[in-house]
């Protein structure tokens, strides 16, 4: 369970550095954490998308790492084609319409790492993958909601939206990776 703690340890601690980008610019943090942090995924603290992305896509990163390692298999060349659909919406449809160049290359890169954390949770095979598979369309779905409300048109109920799938997915994420890791210690 070692293994597992730490890289829990690093998608929590990364996904908590991207929240606290949002308190920069809050005077009193104790009693103001809880709005923020729901509002965080939804549209970003203005002009900290970009950095938030970044600590999103080092979390992102340590989930590919989790499972590239937990899986062990050869890649299926069927696990390619979800992740190659989503990375073609996102080239044709979300990132010509991102009008600030940084943004515009942040977004693509976010686009690829979440499509590699979609590829590395598909190719593997061990315990509870198919609720694993889960979490990771649902953080795909809620990312998806984020960009194509910030960059193509309105979504209704983005926030619920997008704050619901989020957190389901961290949810799932964590819950079955616990359990993967207690099923690889106890004796056999």
């Amino acid at each position: 369970m070692h293994r597992t703690s730490r890289i829990l340890a690093l998608t929590t601690l990364l996904f908590a550095a991207g929240a606290a980008l949002f308190f920069t610019k809050a005077a009193a943090l104790p009693y103001k954490v809880a709005y923020p942090v729901l509002l965080l995924a939804v549209a970003g603290a203005k002009g900290l998308f970009i950095p938030q992305m970044l600590f999103f896509a080092l979390a992102h990163g340590a989930y590919i790492r989790y499972f590239l390692c937990a899986g062990g298999l050869p890649a299926r060349p069927a696990a390619w084609l979800l992740p190659a659909a989503l990375l073609a919406l996102l080239f044709a449809g979300v990132v010509p319409r991102v009008l600030d160049p940084a943004e515009r290359i942040g977004v693509a890169v976010y686009g690829a790492v979440i499509a590699g954390m979609l590829y590395s949770v598909l190719r593997y095979r061990g315990a509870y993958a198919a609720w694993f598979r889960l979490a990771a369309l649902l953080f795909v779905f809620s990312d998806s909601v984020i960009a194509w409300g910030r960059f193509v048109a309105p979504v209704p109920c983005r926030t619920c939206v997008v704050m619901i799938t989020y957190y389901a997915a961290q949810y799932l994420f964590y819950l079955f990776a616990v359990r993967a890791a207690t099923l690889s210690d106890s004796p056999h």
